[in-house]
């Protein structure tokens, strides 16, 4: 009866002193350095909503008075805060936070409203104090002191509010109060990228709750603003509660409040802000499919409890909503209400250039003036009547890197040698257009399209009379004769120079070798354009169009042909003779199974030889004489589809899963006979009799062997049963009375602590104390057995308290 749980809707920035939801001016549930300024105010109110009772509770069950029960599934809450903050200094605010809840929380079957509750929560008073930089700094850090005084009602709604409310000692843990007074510190970090010209601010914090009931607890969060407008901010958060230390619940991160926060805050006129936000809990993204198994792992370790009007309620900590709506308001005058970020003397709620660098010069709409257009703005540019178009330095001067009087970005030829002369475009004159100045011209009058040295004057690499631009063949060897284009001689076309050419009279369009005469790949003197066998073998007879004879006329030439008379028509293979594909001795035209496997036997039409009828090939056949019309596998033997080693013909069950345990029919095995296979039943050891689920699990959990040993207990090494084992044992007695032919062993089993003959001794006895009471109450001896296997047979880890106490049991085992 360890699965329960509880309801919990809570706004999750409630969680964080002075965070954005409790006022700040950055996103919702993170905070930043700045400060309001002296005689700053800002009041509002803030808070979220979620509709899912896995958020109240886990699996959305709790007992009341021992009893399980479970919410509605539209059960909800909704988690709210009043705020008020002042500006005592230009660097210090003082702040105060009243929470407010209402939990809608309906059980199943117990009529509205048993567990609705709206109160107040633990009002938090702080202080934060800006330690370096302010709004217009890349850095700022600040430091907070929260003090939470315990006005929250007590014994009243569903899921703690804080990680720290959670009582160390197991005792009470109040859902809207710690019970006590807790001090928090934290550090805060901001970088404002916006004084580099980047429109993004990234806000870190960190503190330290200290609880004395309940548990010291790490906070912490960070959060991303993109501020694309004055009156926008895009973000997203993660936040957090970690406890430190373990208590009387399992310390583990990932059950305490881990948020991501996307959303949106609008800075609206008159200084108000609103934002809009989702809170959605990391828990939920580890159970995207809501798996309730997944959700109750574990549960025991995590269980809370408290005395409410209903009686004791318990159930399994839920440390945040899995997803909710949270949303903001907030008014801010006096002190830095009508913030200048940018110090240009333009309202951040006018300016649509929140970032301008101090020096600069801006329009009415706060955005910097550039008068020259040289890209470098007004009270930074050191010439601020440049032309147009001309490049300029880091100070907005016109350069002119090579000195000729024309500024570069307007210079043509910005690489002009130093006192030469230029024409408007800052470039040096070029009489024949060749790329060389005048200035260094030995050649002044080269001819349009000759490539020219660094001196002006026509080049000819291949020094073969022809120009380079006007040669179009420019690597031409030395010495060779060249035609006007520069390009070798070839008098009969061939693209072999009439220099190395060894026939230089062939016909036109004929493929020619490396030595221009006429190509004949196979050499059998009939020039490749006219041979229309050009593969003929070295030394072979040819015809005019150079082919061999081919008698019977199967493509193999008749030199070659191991069979120069076959039937016209017939495949043949590369020795000319009938192809057997397969090689089995069947040529391919009569053979009507052209796949046998090689050494195959087959019968005269080319097929595989099947004695037994089976469908499968002798030579593949590992059971060849089968019965005739039996089902075969595809080794030729009798089958068995589900492999449980019955043959199909004998298998009454032949869908069995595989891996199931099966009788000689093939049905799987029911040990404790309950019409629930032993392979599906979670209960194999229920009594004959006892009627049960479809899983097998007796649907009275008083008739259930599994519930009923839990409640069998023995002294501290002692073989003496407690006083509430008694009940117990007598419910046992009376199953037993019940189903008359039920048999039951006893079996003791110890943790290994201490030597194994004593723990054989102690397990021994235990399990004889109890079949002892079973006869005295009247259970005939036959049908009882008691065995004692000391630590032979643990199910848990020994080396932990919390394993030994498990191996130390009583089995209560039908037989």
């Amino acid at each position: 009866m360890k699965k329960i749980i509880a309801l919990s809707l809570v706004a999750g920035g409630l969680a964080f002193a002075q965070s954005g939801l409790q006022g700040g001016s950055s996103g919702i549930h993170q905070h930043n350095a700045y400060t309001l300024g002296k005689g700053g105010i800002e009041i509002g109110t803030g808070g979220d909503v979620s509709l899912d009772s896995w958020s109240q509770s886990r699996g959305g069950v709790l007992s009341v008075n021992k009893q399980e029960r479970s919410f509605h599934s539209q059960a909800g809450s909704l988690s709210g805060n009043v705020h008020l903050a002042v500006g005592l200094q230009e660097f210090l605010d003082l702040g105060v936070s009243l929470p407010l809840y209402y939990d809608h929380a309906n059980l199943r079957g117990s009529g509205e409203g048993d567990l609705w509750k709206n109160s107040r929560g633990d009002v938090d008073i702080w202080m934060k104090s800006g330690l370096v930089g302010d709004a217009r700094s890349f850095f700022a850090a600040a430091a907070l002191i929260d003090v939470y005084i315990p006005t929250g009602e007590k014994g009243a709604g569903v899921r703690p509010r804080h990680a720290w409310y959670l009582n160390d000692d197991a005792g009470n843990t109040n859902p809207y109060s710690s019970d006590e007074v807790n001090f928090a510190g934290t550090l805060v970090l901001t970088l404002n990228f916006g004084a580099l010209g980047v429109p993004v601010v990234w806000n870190f914090h960190a503190g330290y709750v200290f609880a004395d009931k309940g548990t010291n607890t790490l906070v912490y969060g960070s959060g991303l603003n993109i501020l694309p407008t004055s009156w926008l901010d895009i973000f997203v958060e993660y936040t957090g509660e970690m406890r430190v230390e373990d208590g009387a619940y399992r310390r583990d991160p990932m059950d305490d409040p881990m948020l991501v926060t996307p959303g949106l805050r609008f800075h609206l006129p008159w200084n108000i802000d609103f934002a809009l936000g989702a809170d959605i809990a990391v828990r939920t993204l580890k159970n995207i499919g809501y798996d309730t198994k997944d959700e109750m792992k574990s549960v025991e370790n995590h269980t809370v409890h408290y005395e409410a009007k209903q009686g004791e309620i318990r159930y399994g900590y839920a440390p945040t909503p899995t997803i909710a709506g949270t949303a903001l308001l907030t008014w801010r005058f006096g002190g830095n209400a009508k913030h200048d970020e940018d110090g240009d003397g333009v309202p951040d709620e006018k300016d649509q250039c929140q970032h301008t660098p101090d020096v600069a010069t801006v329009d009415t709409l706060g955005c910097p003036i550039d008068t020259d257009k040289d890209g470098v703005i007004d009270g930074l540019d050191m010439c601020e009547k440049t032309p147009y178009g001309a490049e300029v330095d880091t100070a907005g001067c016109p350069m002119d890197t090579d000195k000729d009087g024309i500024l570069d970005g307007l210079d043509k030829c910005p690489n002009t040698t130093e006192g030469a002369p230029i024409d408007s475009l800052g470039c040096e004159p070029d009489s024949d257009a060749d790329g060389v100045p005048n200035t260094s011209d030995k050649c002044p009058n080269t001819l349009a399209g000759v490539k020219v040295d660094t001196l002006g004057c026509p080049k000819d690499s291949d020094k073969d009379g022809v120009y380079d631009g006007l040669d179009k063949c420019e690597n031409t060897p030395a010495n060779l004769p060249v035609d006007s284009t520069g390009c070798p001689a070839d008098a009969d076309k061939d693209g072999i120079a009439d220099a190395f050419d060894k026939c230089p009279n062939t016909p036109a369009n004929l493929p020619v070798d490396t030595l221009g005469c006429p190509a004949d790949a196979d050499k059998d003197g009939v020039p490749d354009a006219l041979d229309k066998c050009p593969n003929t073998r070295e030394g072979a007879q040819v015809n005019a169009e150079g082919c061999e004879g081919d008698y019977d006329g199967d493509g193999i030439p008749d030199a070659v042909d191991q069979c120069p008379n076959t039937k016209q028509g017939l495949a043949v293979d590369s020795t000319g003779c009938p192809a057997d594909a397969d090689k089995d001795g069947v040529p391919d035209a009569l053979d009507k199974c052209q796949d046998t496997k090689i050494g195959m036997t087959v019968d005269n039409t080319g097929c595989p030889l099947d004695f037994d009828k089976d469908g499968v090939p002798d030579g593949l056949d590992q059971c060849p004489n089968t019965q005739q019309g039996v089902p075969v596998d595809s080794t030729g033997c009798s089958a068995d589809a589900d492999k449980d080693g019955v043959y199909d013909a004998a298998d009454k069950c032949p869908n069995t899963p595989a891996g199931a345990a099966v009788d000689t029919l093939g049905c799987p095995i029911d040990t404790d006979k309950d019409g629930v296979p032993d392979y599906q039943d979670k209960c194999p050891n229920t009594l004959e009799g006892v009627r049960i689920d479809k899983k097998g699990c007796p649907l009275n959990k008083k008739e259930d062997l599994e519930q009923l040993k839990k409640g069998i207990n023995f002294q501290s090494g002692s073989k003496k049963l407690t006083k509430s084992s008694y009940k117990t044992l007598n419910n046992i007695v009376a199953l037993m009375k019940k189903f008359g032919t039920a048999n039951i062993e006893v079996q003791g089993h110890t943790d290994n602590t201490g030597s194994e003959e004593t723990n054989k001794k102690i397990s021994q006895d235990r399990a004889q104390v109890v079949v002892d009471y079973f006869i005295q109450n009247g259970i005939s001896p036959d049908r009882l057995r008691a065995v004692g296997f000391g630590s032979d047979k643990p199910i848990a880890d020994n080396k932990t308290k919390k394993g030994r106490s498990k191996n130390r049991r009583v089995e209560l085992v039908p037989f």
